[in-house]
């Protein structure tokens, strides 16, 4: 089954859930497709103090109508899919059934909590969670014994009744990649996603489709894409200066692989500096870092013709349904009625 394209937006749960819920509130409004909650832990200080994603779902679900809810995403070694599966059925019942489930590595918690790969194989970790979790919401009864994680539970009563759950994974590496096209149903690819990197993911998510009998039209593909609008192109580009840099750090620090950087053809020598920027001086002396020319290659910032050739660029190689990240523009809610009004119309058009 083919899916529609559509716009959403995403932002960390460093963000007041007060904001949180009017932004969420402007987006069902003006007709964008989904509002994703992207957990930040602690690593994201810098741009705010971190909060529950599930709370931050569960009052976007009580304050909207329309608009589909994702969390983009929730790592499986913070709860055990058991956890999970209850939290996606009571956000499924407080939603209406709009709810989707994303799950991923979150490299930039797992290290920082002493979880890093070497202690939990993210490939392993996600099959595991994932089985146990689709077994749960079919309501069937269950005695796994994974590599990872462990569960035994009776069937679901005859007169219970839950809704569907769309489960999405959140994938960089080659075998995430391919594990997602193996098993999820949508898939989201990392902030500063490229085009080119778009053509690299698809050929890993390829192989998993293969594998498990299914092509491209049974998966959505998606990507957290860190991005500003305004009128004003610089207006918007110094907005998300600072994310930015918070963001090069975090791949310097945490992404062993580099195939997301080589694809944005951002070097070594732009990106070091600004994470040791970061470390050794703080933010400000990182993001003051930022040229414009290193910001084109892993953002999406301008005024409304710029992001929408980007976007635009992306949906041709197959990317269907863009994340705007976190800044959104300089005011969230007005950025979000300028994509609806400006942007979106030339998306759906492509």
């Amino acid at each position: 089954m083919r899916h529609k394209r559509g716009i959403g937006i995403c932002m960390l749960s460093t963000t007041p859930i007060e904001e949180y819920v009017k932004v969420a509130r402007v987006a069902d409004e003006v007709g964008l497709d989904s509002v994703w909650v992207a957990e930040g832990y602690h690593f994201f200080r810098d741009l705010g103090e971190p909060r529950s994603a599930t709370t931050i779902a569960a009052a976007v679900a009580l304050a909207t109508k329309r608009v589909r809810i994702g969390l983009g995403i929730v790592p499986p070694f913070t709860r055990h899919p058991a956890l999970l599966a209850m939290e996606a059925v009571s956000l499924a019942e407080l939603s209406g059934g709009r709810f989707m489930l994303g799950l991923g590595a979150a490299k930039a918690a797992s290290v920082h909590m002493d979880m890093g790969p070497d202690k939990l194989k993210p490939v392993p970790m996600h099959r595991d969670a994932i089985t146990i979790i689709r077994t749960l919401l079919k309501g069937e009864a269950i005695d796994y014994r994974g590599k990872v994680f462990t569960l035994d539970a009776p069937a679901r009563r005859s007169e219970d009744r839950v809704h569907d759950v769309p489960i999405a994974v959140g994938a960089t590496g080659p075998l995430m990649l391919k594990l997602a096209g193996a098993m999820a149903d949508i898939i989201l690819l990392p902030t500063f996603t490229t085009p080119a990197f778009v053509d690299y993911a698809r050929e890993q998510i390829d192989k998993g489709l293969r594998e498990s009998g299914r092509t491209f039209d049974d998966v959505q593909i998606g990507a957290t894409l860190p991005f500003s609008v305004h009128r004003d192109s610089k207006t918007a580009r110094d907005a998300i200066r600072r994310l930015t840099a918070v963001y090069i750090t975090n791949k310097v620090q945490n992404i062993r692989d580099d195939a997301l950087m080589r694809a944005a053809g951002l070097t070594a020598d732009e990106a070091v500096p600004i994470a040791q920027a970061k470390s050794e001086q703080g933010i400000e002396a990182a993001t003051a870092m930022v040229t414009d020319e290193i910001m084109d290659k892993v953002v999406i910032a301008g005024n409304p013709e710029e992001v929408s050739e980007k976007l635009v660029a992306l949906l041709k190689k197959g990317l269907t349904l863009p994340l705007l990240y976190q800044v959104i523009g300089p005011v969230r809610e007005e950025a979000i009625r300028l994509v609806a009004q400006d942007v979106k119309p030339v998306f759906d058009a492509a």
